[in-house]
């Protein structure tokens, strides 16, 4: 796997770490004048952080399958082409 293909999973990654701390900080400090009024009823801003954070594991997850298969389907076409030679011959 290429440098940048890593940097885009780590990255995906790091974003769903910093956004579950977030949600947790504003569950936490829900309850304090200050933080307390981006909470409302309706759409409270730590779901939005928490539903951020799977989003950006899923992406980050997502980056690896996709990263990780084509290099299997390349092993496996290497593998089919001596049988299929000999099977045209």
């Amino acid at each position: 796997m290429t440098t940048v293909r890593q940097n885009w999973i780590a990255a995906f990654y790091w974003i769903g770490v910093a956004m579950t701390l977030a949600c947790f900080a504003l569950v936490l400090a829900g309850n304090t004048e200050l933080l307390g009024r981006f909470e409302h009823r309706r759409f409270p801003l730590s779901w939005a952080f928490g539903g951020g954070a799977i989003f950006a594991f899923l992406a980050a997850e997502r980056c690896h399958f996709i990263f990780r298969h084509p290099r299997e389907a390349e092993n496996r076409s290497l593998r089919l082409a001596p049988e299929l030679e000999v099977a045209q011959s």
